[in-house]
């Protein structure tokens, strides 16, 4: 009952605001529509930037992988999460075989700057190499602390092989998956967004 006399009202109050002219009937129709406009919804939304790599190679040579993007961090991140995975089949026995040397030619190695580290010379905040199988892993034990503001460096090497042979079981294609991800939060407005879009609350600040 009472969002039924809330509606009537506010429904009264702007025809009396079509009927006066001038800047008081403005003012009204101002003020009914902010009175009937819903409340900004927060939520937390994950932006996730990385790479799934799947290696091809012709001939004896490894191939080379490289990539990098960026991340911006502001006060409102709350939190970050790296999933990582690499898949290099066949590299324990090789390397057995023939020695270390393999962790030249089939390797991923990922790193994760904040803003001036790498230009001045410092260590990733992050890092990890893999030269034999490694099963999907999460990184977050980062901290608040952690999250400087401004532009992170997002970077990957890789070196692997794929080979397509006439018979599958000798076939084999080294791959690779990671991906960072921060969540902040995101302010939807019922009045200006569709469903499923927000502003960043950096954005509004």
């Amino acid at each position: 009952m009472a969002s039924s006399r809330s509606l009537g009202l506010a429904l009264v109050i702007l025809m009396m605001g079509t009927t006066l002219t001038g800047c008081l009937g403005l003012a009204i129709q101002r003020e009914t529509m902010e009175y009937m406009r819903e409340d900004p919804i927060v939520r937390n939304i994950e932006d996730t930037v990385g790479w799934d790599y799947t290696f091809e190679s012709n001939g004896i040579d490894s191939v080379l992988y490289k990539n990098e993007t960026s991340i911006v961090f502001d006060e409102t991140v709350s939190k970050l999460v790296i999933n990582f995975r690499a898949q290099l089949p066949y590299s324990s026995a090789i390397e057995d075989l023939i020695g270390n040397d393999t962790n030249e030619y089939r390797y991923v190695d990922v790193k994760l700057w904040q803003p001036g580290v790498r230009e001045s010379g410092g260590d990733p905040i992050w890092h990890v190499r893999a030269t034999q199988d490694q099963p999907l892993e999460r990184f977050d034990s980062f901290t608040k602390s952690d999250y400087i503001s401004g532009t992170w460096i997002f970077e990957v090497e890789a070196r692997g092989y794929g080979v397509t042979a006439p018979v599958d079981q000798l076939s084999f294609h080294d791959h690779f998956d990671v991906y960072a991800t921060i969540t902040k939060p995101c302010v939807y407005f019922a009045e200006s967004h569709e469903i499923g879009e927000c502003t960043y609350l950096s954005d509004l600040q």
